[in-house]
């Protein structure tokens, strides 16, 4: 976001371009992210994503690919994103029924379930961004120089900012906790968490954080602190994920048609077993 944006003369000429370009690595990174999720889901019959994460994210695209995104290449990347996130949708409907064999009620309503946080989710994100969009300097600090659609002092990377950085967080947390419930990576794997991860930073505090440096009157909201709350809660998430990843891999179990579950760990008396036998 923010790609028409014109920064104070005290700004590097650069500072757009390189920001612009660290949003488009972020993008990149999510695209594989979702390629990786719709295979490991397949492969496992495991749904890749919480159902909640997933309708939030549908929703978020949809509002800035229909209403917020002006530039090309915003509008380019969140269409990719929406068309990319679609094999996501089928697979974790797909898998659903198997992954939630637990809880038949959920098993049986996935799809009305996902509907449903969709819906809100949707009209959410559009009120929040109608709102923010109707009257200038909404948000943290000056906004000179921030358009949108022609209007003076229209800020969409700090709109991005909050509505994105609530989604990620929900991402993050659910993310972890369902690899937690399960006890095994189905539907997961640590090139999904690397690509989502390097994806998130990129695109979020990578950018944001470039365009604070060169410009604090407009970014300061990266150390507000609910952004420090949202951000914080996000990175712990994801930077526990691989050594919980590491943990449930080594008890789980790979059955002949590619399913994955979750293994019981061994005790001691296991092991005690174990050491008798091989006396």
């Amino acid at each position: 976001m923010g790609s028409s944006d014109v920064p104070p003369p005290s700004a590097p000429w650069w500072l757009i371009p390189a920001s612009t370009a660290l949003l488009g690595s972020g993008i990149v990174c999510w695209l594989a992210c979702y390629v990786l999720m719709t295979r490991r889901s397949l492969a496992t019959h495991a749904t890749p994503i919480p159902l909640v994460p997933l309708g939030i994210n549908l929703a978020w695209e949809v509002v800035y690919a229909l209403y917020v995104t002006e530039a090309p290449l915003e509008l380019a990347g969140f269409a990719l994103w929406l068309a990319f996130d679609v094999p996501v949708l089928y697979a974790t409907l797909k898998t659903a029924p198997r992954s939630f064999a637990s809880s038949p009620l959920v098993a049986r309503n996935a799809a009305s379930l996902l509907a449903v946080v969709f819906a809100f989710s949707l009209a959410g994100n559009a009120l929040f961004a109608w709102w923010w969009l109707a009257e200038p300097h909404r948000g943290h600090g000056l906004k000179w120089g921030k358009v949108w659609n022609g209007l003076e002092a229209r800020d969409t990377t700090e709109l991005a900012w909050w509505s994105a950085g609530v989604a990620q967080m929900a991402m993050s947390v659910g993310a972890l906790s369902m690899l937690l419930q399960r006890g095994h990576s189905g539907g997961q794997s640590y090139a999904i968490w690397f690509c989502r991860f390097a994806g998130t930073q990129l695109g979020l505090p990578g950018t944001c954080v470039l365009l604070w440096w060169y410009w604090p009157e407009a970014h300061g909201f990266v150390f507000h602190p609910l952004s420090i709350i949202i951000v914080g809660t996000s990175v712990a998430c994801d930077v526990a994920y691989p050594f919980v990843l590491a943990h449930v891999r080594k008890t789980e179990r790979v059955l002949p048609d590619g399913t994955v579950v979750a293994g019981i760990p061994a005790t001691a008396e296991d092991h005690a077993a174990g050491d008798k036998k091989r006396n």
